[in-house]
């Protein structure tokens, strides 16, 4: 049995535990289903057998995560993380990224080809990459509320409020990947929308007034939360301000998952020099992007349990 130092930090971990535990089991189900249908396509239709590298690496990732869900992994892992190995968990989140890169980017690329059609359709939309950024946003957001919910009732309303709008940010990017559920439910775009969006699709983003403009904001967006940590030490804050801003910019440690956005992103604007690098990059660089914001939301969702100083606006 573990056991934690206050009654917050308890009802969080057992809450997180949970949450996490049952999202990675239902998605580590739902991704070894969705590749048996791919490779088994028979089951259900007229279709050949098929199978490729990316539904073999979907069907394997989805194991992993279906036994991680359904085992004590989380628990562990999270307690460790709050407790004896945190400074170690800080170096090892900071270096995250930068493996998670060099492994699926650059190696997985060399071993199958820039041009294998398995890897394009990992990184396509549609694909595992791109549900896991879905994914993420979601859980940003339900972790966004828990924590501007406290800030209220603690009469800290302007972080209060800053919490829910990002809440609302993140579940909107959330339902823009999935192009508000057309993506599962296969409707036809309406005409006034097809007419005007680059994908034919029912999202804002891919407006053709805002498509083109989308990688400058990520990389403007993944700057700032790779530098905002150091830009903010340059000054001499009081301890009070300190302690506000710190629930607004991503630690040292995440600082990393955001520089790494930020170069894929910038790296894919001269795609057509660097030709190693493909668009279907960008679906990897804004996973990693929605990961720096969740760890960003985890990190202050746990800081409310440990901290006693009551912040004021």
């Amino acid at each position: 049995m573990i056991s934690y130092p206050n009654k917050i930090l308890a009802k969080r971990s057992e809450r997180f535990t949970q949450v996490i535990r049952i999202v990675l089991t239902i998605f580590g189900i739902g991704a070894v289903v969705s590749q048996l249908l791919k490779i088994f396509p028979w089951l259900w239709s007229d279709s050949e057998w098929d199978l490729n590298f990316s539904q073999i690496a979907a069907s394997i990732l989805g194991i992993v995560l279906f036994l991680i869900g359904k085992g004590t992994t989380v628990q562990k892992v999270l307690h460790y993380s709050l407790f004896s190995g945190k400074e170690r968990m800080k170096r090892l989140l900071f270096s995250l990224p930068i493996s998670l890169t060099l492994l699926v980017v650059v190696i997985l690329k060399l071993i199958l080809g820039y041009e294998n059609s398995s890897y394009e359709r990992m990184m396509g939309e549609g694909g595992f990459v791109e549900y896991g950024t879905t994914l993420t946003y979601i859980l940003a957001f339900a972790f966004s509320l828990p924590i501007g919910n406290y800030f209220i009732k603690q009469k800290q309303n302007l972080l209060g409020v800053i919490y829910y709008l990002l809440a609302i940010l993140f579940l909107f990017i959330a339902l823009e990947e999935v192009s508000w559920g057309q993506t599962f439910f296969k409707w036809e775009t309406p005409d006034f929308l097809e007419e005007v969006n680059v994908q034919q699709e029912t999202s804002l983003h891919n407006l053709v007034w805002f498509h083109y403009s989308l990688r400058d904001a990520i990389i403007v967006v993944s700057f700032l939360g790779g530098v905002s940590w150091w830009l903010a030490s340059l000054f001499k804050l009081t301890h009070k301000f300190k302690q506000f801003i710190k629930y607004l910019i991503p630690d040292w440690y995440l600082s990393s998952f955001f520089i790494v956005s930020f170069i894929l992103s910038a790296i894919l604007k001269f795609q057509d020099i660097l030709t190693f690098f493909i668009s279907k990059d960008q679906e990897f660089a804004e996973l990693i992007l929605s990961l720096g914001f969740l760890l960003f939301v985890l990190t202050n969702y746990f800081r409310q349990s440990f901290s006693s100083l009551k912040l004021r606006e």
